[in-house]
């Protein structure tokens, strides 16, 4: 029994998160949402459970009778008509999710990331020099949004100067994931989505004719542990997902990590002194403020979860967020400690056969990042009276709008 109904799809739901999240906890942790065939999971035990049962809960929500990403068939006929349908071969289920995984995991473990290093470093310190000597910036567009897009455009061989187009594909891209687009903005996603396919298309011809040392190249002359090669629907789709997944996301929590950083100036100072606590900060970061708050399941029969009857074809939501402040795992959850020690349990790249395959190069962008901001931009700050703190309004993502700072010259 909930008390007063939460308003999870409001305008203003977004201020409110977290308080919503101790109230679903308390009283109503598998809560169905009023007027929809959805349960919201508040709980760590309860989206742990999920997301290692992919045959109870499927990632495919129109194959088990889930809503398609894209309610109007007018939307989804220009995918069918102009590009290539909307697929997601790194979200399908066992045992098809393993061949396209292990396609592209290669990239994304221990030692690709080492050679990446270089490469991450040499772009923070390239983003840095360009703004030092101002003494006060905008941080998403100086640098968060910047960073990760520069890394994965290089990564899988785009040109750099398309990435503010990129940037624009990728807005549309992860629109649907909020809900509750009308017709005539879903309609916009598809005619971009179209042209970003078309775009990428065009990059893969390319790579048959000359391949080179990237992403796309990989993709192209990979062959599936059955002995096939991928379609251009597949590559494109692959492509698409892993750029967006390559870039949002990270710009969120840089921009999340020196918000949290700033305002606790305790925090701060302990990590110029003790730099080595910087991974376990990035750790809480990401606790704290997912930037992915939830994704979906799809029930595949009839189950239930804590007692709860959930019916075959209803949406399962995982509120990764709620999660990560759940008390009965985290200790204080509400509080930034960088003494935790089970920081890493965190649900912010989901978990099981679905965690994010750019978990890694993001936390390796994220460690990077901090090191060089706290080290180069002495006296960092909050600029004073320049901040509204507002994040985005949406459902699933959570980012601030803007973040102003402010640091001395070095002397």
């Amino acid at each position: 029994m909930v008390t007063n109904e939460p308003d999870l799809f409001g305008p203003e739901a977004h201020r409110t998160w977290y308080e919503t999240y101790r109230q679903l906890q308390e009283e109503a942790p598998v809560y169905k949402a009023p007027g929809l065939n959805m349960f919201v999971l508040t709980r760590y035990e309860d989206i742990a459970a999920v997301v290692r049962d992919p045959a109870t809960f499927s990632n495919e929500r129109e194959r088990h009778g889930g809503e398609p990403l894209l309610l109007h068939p007018e939307a989804r006929a220009i995918y069918a008509e102009r590009g290539w349908p909307k697929s997601f071969p790194l979200s399908v289920d066992p045992p098809e999710h393993k061949r396209f995984r292990a396609l592209v995991d290669p990239f994304f473990l221990v030692a690709a990331l080492e050679r990446a290093r270089p490469m991450v470093e040499a772009i923070v310190d390239e983003l840095i020099d360009g703004f030092e000597a101002q003494r006060e910036i905008e941080f998403v567009s100086a640098f968060a949004e910047p960073l990760p897009m520069t890394v994965i455009t290089r990564l899988m061989g785009l040109p750099s100067a398309d990435m503010p187009q990129l940037k624009a594909w990728s807005t549309a891209w992860a629109a649907p994931f909020a809900r509750g687009l009308s017709l005539e903005q879903e309609v916009w996603v598809a005619e971009e989505g179209v042209a970003f396919q078309t775009y990428l298309k065009a990059h893969i011809d390319e790579r048959r004719r000359a391949p080179r040392d990237d992403l796309i190249s990989h993709l192209v002359a990979a062959r599936r542990d059955d002995g096939r090669t991928l379609s251009d629907g597949e590559i494109i789709s692959m492509l698409d997902h892993l750029y967006i997944g390559g870039n949002e996301t990270t710009t969120f929590a840089l921009t999340s990590g020196v918000w949290l950083m700033l305002r606790q100036p305790e925090i701060y100072e302990r990590l110029k002194a003790e730099p080595g606590r910087i991974k376990v900060f990035v750790e809480e970061v990401l606790r704290l403020e997912s930037p992915t708050q939830g994704l979906y399941r799809t029930a595949t029969r009839d189950t239930e979860i804590r007692g709860v009857a959930v019916p075959k074809g209803a949406t399962i939501h995982m509120r990764f967020a709620a999660a990560n402040r759940d008390a009965a795992v985290f200790k204080a959850p509400e509080r930034l400690d960088l003494d935790r020690s089970n920081a890493i349990r965190h649900m912010a790249f989901s978990q099981g056969e679905h965690h994010c395959p750019g978990a890694g190069l993001s936390r390796l962008e994220q460690n990077i990042a901090f090191a060089a901001l706290i080290r180069r931009l002495p006296n960092l700050r909050l600029t004073p009276d320049a901040n509204s703190f507002e994040h985005l309004p949406g459902f699933v993502l959570r980012a601030l709008k803007t973040l102003n700072v402010s640091f001395d010259p070095r002397t």
